[in-house]
């Protein structure tokens, strides 16, 4: 009797250990499955958080090509720096050395650089048809007439008490310093009104500079020295100086308010880019 009690004393032991070796496997089966799904979903995370990094990296990179070609100015006009009648001549910017020109007469006294008569001739026709009475009063000049012109004013300031230098300062606003001026060029003119031939700023009121100032970009002249633009140009007003530039480029000034300073500087711009983009 004892016996068989030990025996079944054994077999419930036995069979308690199974089911406890049991319920183990399961729970580490258990286990290891949380353990496997849980790296699983980690993984996917960090892949899908790189592919969102990615994905924002690539739009950031997307967003800046866009503003950049966005902020990227359009070259509006068709010209060049080193085109003849976009010529810069100013306290800066001397003749260049060796310059020549090829001068023609104009109104029987004048002459000019015989590129610019034909559109000259045009202007002055046009306005005269219209009843005005244009008068051409400069033209082309010599080095020598210039440095005159020039010694005159120096002369003029020193009377007025001015010392020799502050002399020559004022009197650059007024006349060009020799080697500096447009009338070298052939490129430039002045032209006032038959009946009012002073050389002052009352010259815009007249009937020819409003239909000039109004009019000349149409045969590719400028007025070169508005009296806004003075600071840059570093010539006084003269509303009677008009400088050949072309058609284009006189109507591209004058619809954007810019003078031949200015309108030189937006196509150097682009001119800057084009040679980064060829040495890059």
């Amino acid at each position: 009797m004892r016996k068989i009690e030990g025996n079944g004393i054994r077999n419930i032991i036995h069979t308690n250990i199974c089911i406890i070796l049991m319920i183990l496997v399961v729970l580490i089966l258990t286990i290891a499955y949380k353990y496997i799904t849980y790296k699983r979903e980690v993984q996917a995370s960090l892949e899908t958080s790189v592919n969102v990094e990615e994905l924002y990296n690539t739009t950031n990179k997307e967003e800046a090509n866009i503003k950049e070609e966005e902020n990227k100015k359009e070259k509006d006009i068709d010209s060049s720096t080193s085109d003849w009648e976009l010529l810069l001549v100013n306290k800066n910017h001397k003749i260049p050395e060796g310059y020549t020109v090829e001068l023609e007469e104009i109104e029987t006294v004048h002459q000019v650089d015989k590129r610019i008569v034909e559109p000259l001739k045009q202007m002055l026709a046009d306005a005269r048809k219209e009843g005005l009475s244009p008068l051409i009063c400069s033209s082309y000049r010599t080095n020598a007439k210039q440095q005159k012109l020039y010694n005159n004013k120096v002369r003029e300031y020193e009377r007025w008490g001015c010392g020799s230098e502050e002399a020559k300062e004022f009197a650059s606003y007024w006349v060009a310093i020799p080697g500096t001026g447009e009338h070298e060029t052939g490129l430039a003119v002045d032209i006032v009104s038959k009946d009012y031939q002073i050389l002052d700023e009352k010259q815009e009121q007249t009937d020819v500079q409003r239909w000039l100032i109004d009019n000349s970009y149409k045969y590719g002249f400028a007025l070169r020295y508005p009296t806004d633009k003075k600071d840059i140009t570093m010539i006084n007003y003269e509303p009677w100086h008009y400088r050949y530039v072309g058609v284009n480029n006189a109507t591209y000034m004058k619809e954007q308010d810019m003078c031949l300073e200015e309108y030189i500087d937006y196509l150097k711009e682009f001119e800057e880019e084009e040679y980064k983009e060829i040495i890059l």
